[in-house]
């Protein structure tokens, strides 16, 4: 297992005082929890507005993402050793996911581990410090065979390794494959990687490239083509110079795939069905410019604040901008009467988002098995309405950043059996990636990335040929 080194521990005799990052920490962990607010903005707000050094800024924030993300497991092992799991004050519930993810995780030396927690808990309710020095006494003695299993043969260890719930685990398994489920679940720990696109408007491959190289982006090539770039200084790069001109947009690298499977030319008429804040619609833009000229688009969405956002990037990257059109997606009839039939619809479908978790970690304990068959209903509704808006000889394309197959391959089959899939046809998507890539097509052509260590995110494409009226 990967090991961090925390922040020195700070001694008044045989006290520890909290670290700062500790304590800055167990505040923002608390400050999500009354709010009930995804973790990332309250993150860096909290980190931008203390006075914590890099060092420990850093480290504040990789505990914070850490518990987010352990959360249940974290309070599995409390509610065992609690007589009244119920009564576990939340502040003290807070520190003691802290402190317990600090040994199995992240393997700080126990002794430090249970005295900052047990100081943490101090703080807040001094009562509660015996039972704190309890719980986290009996884990550190357990630590050593974390996850109490093996994760190749049980599912609960693999649970517990990965730090999810015993439902999801099943669902990776059953839909991708032991390995495939296993390097998904366990990349779910890590700090996600960053990958930017290439804005031709604004610069070309080898400019983009140069200028993040300067920024301290330490940018190297990557799938899904030469217009994507990985940057392993990902703090340099937010703070650089590449993304503050508009050289490169933010995007992960399998979420490029859907744009590169919708194949644009100058002059395509394209519907952006959820375009939401437009990064797929930028990308669109840039890969219809590589063709000779931008594109016709129509960008549609329910909320009408994500398609201000949309209109404002555009115009800051210098893209040409989109018609928008606030609207239910799922009214076939409102698609219709946008235009005379499109060339291409793209439809980036709400989805789980579990090809994400890295970047969202607290879904995992958010979600249910029932909001995947809810999603379904919703994804399925869209793909119908999207298939009347596109021409005969155009082509639907179907996103999502989930890996469930009930999502995917699912609605994709179910669309196709369908009275409304009559006159359809999958079309493979093998040459819109490259080599490294072949393996995350699917045998029926479609594309289905799962993340990996270091590696893009989970994503899946399936492009539809109208092939008759």
């Amino acid at each position: 297992m990967r090991r961090e080194i925390a922040p020195t521990v700070q001694m008044e005799g045989d006290i520890m005082r909290v670290s700062p990052s500790r304590h800055a920490a167990i505040g923002i962990l608390s400050d999500i929890r009354r709010r009930g607010a995804f973790s990332r903005p309250v993150v860096d707000a909290a980190v931008n507005a203390s006075s914590l050094s890099r060092e420990d800024a850093a480290f504040a924030s990789r505990l914070v993402y850490g518990v987010i993300t352990a959360e249940g497991m974290l309070d599995n092992i409390i509610n065992e050793f609690a007589k009244r799991p119920g009564a576990v004050e939340p502040r003290v519930r807070d520190s003691l996911r802290m402190s317990i993810y600090e040994i199995l995780f992240l393997r700080t030396p126990a002794r430090a581990a249970v005295h900052q927690g047990v100081d943490a808990v101090r703080t807040v309710r001094p009562a509660a410090s015996g039972f704190a020095n309890a719980v986290l006494r009996r884990v550190a003695e357990r630590a050593d065979t974390f996850p109490w299993g093996d994760p190749s043969k049980d599912r609960d260890a693999l649970a517990r390794a990965s730090a999810s719930p015993r439902w999801l685990v099943d669902r990776f398994i059953d839909d991708l494959g032991l390995d495939a489920a296993t390097a998904a679940l366990m990349s779910g720990l890590e700090a996600p990687p960053m990958f930017v696109r290439v804005n031709p408007y604004r610069a070309t491959v080898e400019e983009a490239f140069d200028l993040l190289a300067d920024d301290g982006a330490m940018p190297q090539s990557s799938p899904p083509d030469q217009a994507c770039i990985r940057c392993d200084g990902a703090r340099e790069a937010v703070h650089g110079q590449a993304l503050e001109r508009g050289l490169v947009v933010v995007t992960d690298a399998a979420a490029q795939v859907a744009p590169l499977a919708c194949a644009p030319k100058p002059g395509s008429k394209i519907l952006d069905v959820g375009a939401g804040r437009g990064t797929k619609t930028a990308v669109l833009q840039g890969i219809a410019l590589g063709q000779g000229g931008p594109a016709e688009v129509t960008a549609v969405d329910i909320h009408g604040f994500k398609l201000d956002t949309l209109a404002v990037t555009m115009s800051s990257l210098g893209i040409p901008s989109a018609r928008t059109e606030v609207l239910d997606a799922t009214d076939a009839a409102v698609l219709e009467a946008l235009g005379d039939g499109f060339d291409i619809v793209l439809v980036d479908a709400p989805c789980s988002g579990l090809g994400t978790l890295r970047r969202h970690p607290e879904k995992r304990w958010r979600l249910v098995p029932e909001d995947i068959e809810r999603l379904v209903s919703l994804q399925s509704s869209l793909l119908d309405a999207a298939s009347r808006a596109v021409r005969p000889g155009g082509v639907v394309v179907y996103s999502t950043c989930t890996v469930t197959r009930a999502e995917n391959q699912g609605v994709v089959s179910a669309f196709l059996a369908g009275d409304r899939g009559d006159g359809f046809e999958v079309k493979p998507l093998h040459d819109a990636v490259p080599e490294d890539w072949q393996r995350f097509i699917t045998t029926e052509g479609m594309f289905c990335s799962w993340p990996e260590s270091g590696g893009a995110d989970g994503h899946f494409v399936a492009a539809l040929a109208r092939t008759r009226a």
